[in-house]
């Protein structure tokens, strides 16, 4: 790869990484109470399925996991970022880049996705409140945040398809 596509990348993977930290800290950010944890739900997986299913493995993961990373801290709940960092990372390792943006491997990297998300988040917040039994009605709250992202991924997916996108990048 040239320096001048390694910057057009690192460009476009700077630009993802704000708009993952933003959609989750900011926008459908929708806080809810789980028990006697608040919890948010947010749809910038969106642009992680995205990121990943255009960029280069190596900058599409460095994408997700800064991004949703950074979205924890700009929305105060920075006790989940280490957490969230190796989960993003985990769920951009899932897509590929190779072909349109929505193939069968990223769509059934969606499903690799919610799995990813459902174990780090329940081992996390059982480390984080030492119980292992609450993290439980956590589950629903992340099944609905990565069907919703999933959602959002393929009508964008499809549309970035149409515009033949990948070309330029």
């Amino acid at each position: 790869m040239d320096k001048k596509q390694s910057i057009k990348h690192i460009t476009i993977a700077a630009l993802f990484a704000a708009l993952i930290a933003v959609f989750t800290a900011f926008i459908f950010h929708i806080p809810i109470k789980i028990g006697a944890n608040t919890a948010y739900l947010h749809f910038g997986d969106a642009f992680i399925f995205i990121a990943a299913s255009l960029l280069p493995t190596p900058y599409a993961v460095a994408t997700a996991a800064l991004g949703g990373a950074l979205g924890d801290l700009m929305c105060g709940a920075a006790v989940w970022m280490p957490f969230t960092f190796v989960a993003k990372a985990l769920i951009a390792l899932t897509f590929t880049k190779k072909g349109k943006t929505i193939n069968k491997r990223n769509i059934f990297a969606i499903f690799l996705s919610l799995i990813i998300t459902v174990a780090v988040y329940y081992v996390a917040e059982a480390l984080i409140y030492g119980n292992w039994v609450a993290p439980a009605l956590s589950v629903l709250g992340n099944v609905v945040q990565i069907v919703g992202s999933g959602i959002i991924y393929l009508v964008l997916g499809l549309a970035l398809d149409k515009t033949k996108i990948k070309n330029m990048i």
